[in-house]
This record gives C-alpha cells, sequence and structure tokens, in this order.
C-alpha cells in the first residue's frame, strides 16, 4: 500500500513537470519564453534536423531565410506513449529582417507575401494518447501550421521566443493535417508551438542573432552569407483537451485532501 501511494504522490508532482518539458532521446529542456506557448503533450518529436540559414536581398532589401529539414520523428502522446513515425518528413522556413525580426514580406520590394510554415509528413501506426484512439494511417500529412510571431497580433515583426544559448520557439496557427483535425488531441486549440533546440556552437550563435540582445551579434555579423547547423531537435505541440487537464487537477486536489486527513490523523 505504501508503494501505490508513493506511486501516486510521484505521478502527481511529476506529471505536470513532464508535460512542460520537451523530449527528444535523452535530452529535456523546459521551453518558456514571453509571449511565445509553452511546451505541452501530445506533440511531434524531430531529432537529427539539419538547418540552413540563407542570406537573400540586397541593401534595403536584406533577408534571412531559416530552413529546416528532418527525417526521425516521433509521435509522443499522453503519458509518454511514444509511436515512430514511418516516411517521415519534417520541413520549416521562417524568414527574418536583419534585425532578427520574422516578418512576412518586404514591404520596400513589394513582392509576394514570405512563408513561415511547418509541416511534418509521416504514416502513424495505431495508438492512443489520453482517451483518444486511432487505426494505423497510411502516409499523410500529419500537421501544417503557420509560425507566428511573439505578438502576432499587432501588426508588425516581432521578436520570437529565446532561451538561452539552446532553444528557439514560434507561435504556429494550425492550417491542416490530421492532428489538428482530431478534436480529442487538440480541445478545440486553434495552434501551439515549435520549438527547435540545440548544443551546438553555431545553433548558439543562431539563438543569439534572434533573442532581441545586439550584443551578442546579428544575423549579418554572425552569418555572412550562408551557414548550415547540423544536430538541430525539434519539438511541435498539440495540446491536451482542456479535460483530461482538469482530471488531473481533480486527482491532485484528492490526493492533497487525502495527504492532509492523513496527516491530522497522526496528529491526533
Amino acid at each position: 500500500m505504501k508503494v501505490i501511494k508513493y506511486g501516486q504522490w510521484l505521478l502527481a508532482l511529476l506529471f505536470p513537470v513532464v508535460c512542460s518539458v520537451s523530449y527528444a532521446g535523452v535530452l529535456s529542456l523546459p521551453f518558456a519564453a514571453p509571449g511565445i506557448v509553452g511546451t505541452s503533450l501530445p506533440a511531434f518529436i524531430d531529432t537529427d534536423e539539419t538547418i540552413s540559414v540563407i542570406k537573400k536581398g540586397s541593401g534595403a532589401n536584406t533577408y534571412w531565410t531559416l530552413a529546416g529539414t528532418g527525417s526521425n520523428t516521433s509521435f509522443l502522446g499522453a503519458m509518454f506513449e511514444n509511436a515512430t513515425l514511418g516516411d517521415a518528413l519534417v520541413t520549416y522556413q521562417a524568414n527574418f529582417n536583419s534585425a532578427g525580426q520574422l516578418i512576412t514580406s518586404i514591404p520596400s520590394i513589394g513582392s509576394s507575401p514570405l512563408t513561415n510554415y511547418l509541416e511534418i509528413n509521416g504514416s502513424l501506426p495505431a495508438g492512443t494518447s489520453g482517451g483518444t484512439s486511432w487505426d494505423a494511417l497510411p502516409n499523410q500529412l500529419l500537421l501544417k501550421a503557420d509560425l507566428l510571431d511573439s505578438n502576432p497580433g499587432n501588426g508588425s515583426p516581432d521578436q520570437i521566443g529565446a532561451l538561452g544559448d539552446v532553444a528557439l520557439g514560434f507561435n504556429t496557427k494550425f492550417t491542416g493535417g490530421w492532428a489538428p483535425s482530431v478534436p480529442g488531441l487538440t480541445g478545440g486549440s486553434l495552434g501551439e508551438s515549435l520549438w527547435l533546440f540545440g548544443l551546438s556552437p553555431e545553433f548558439a550563435n543562431l539563438v543569439h542573432a534572434l533573442d532581441a540582445n545586439n550584443s551578442n551579434g546579428t544575423l549579418t555579423s554572425l552569418f555572412e552569407s550562408s551557414s548550415i547547423i547540423n544536430g538541430v531537435e525539434s519539438m511541435s505541440a498539440v495540446p491536451l483537451p482542456g479535460a483530461v487537464w482538469l482530471f488531473l487537477a481533480g486527482i491532485m486536489t484528492i490526493l492533497g485532501i487525502h495527504r492532509k486527513k492523513a496527516g491530522s490523523a497522526l496528529a491526533l
């Protein structure tokens, strides 16, 4: 009985922490930045991605395109129900001005809009996440989203989320794919977040170029024309339905009441 009791307390304590960290192999890091939605489960986890940073345009029309690709992807469901995708392909692109702000156009050029997007394709074996189950899925678009800045409603370019030397975060707006079409996975949410993280000096330079602290270097100073960054990992979150969080909060409350009663009995 003591083992069960301690196990319940361990679950109650760890679950909120587990659902606020990213997971890729043995690497777990908490991600939080002002204005960027935090990590959550379920999520698509991709490891060993390659990012290209490419300088485009010239003079006042200079901008930078960050493009990432990866194919080592898993779907991490509630309570760490993990499934490896077949034929996985993760692609994303984000465009920045010379100040490191996420942009969708170059006003002085007046050309077609620049696209900031995330796409995840692959086949998913039959599985379950929380109370939602599905049959094996063929190779298809699993998640598509627009990448947004830290304040997408103000009509101007903004910084994205940056965490120390190791992580970059984007808000997302779901635009298609299997996962956003399943209410049991999204709980009705219209978007969540994409976090990129890595431990290489090259990735640290990219974070510094986009963290709004020019003393750490800018895109222009850190990347003369183009660069390739390897070993990047990503977490694309699809939030748990609100009912699941209420259920867990209820469990924690019950455990707290039980502990309080047990303490009062001991005092007597």
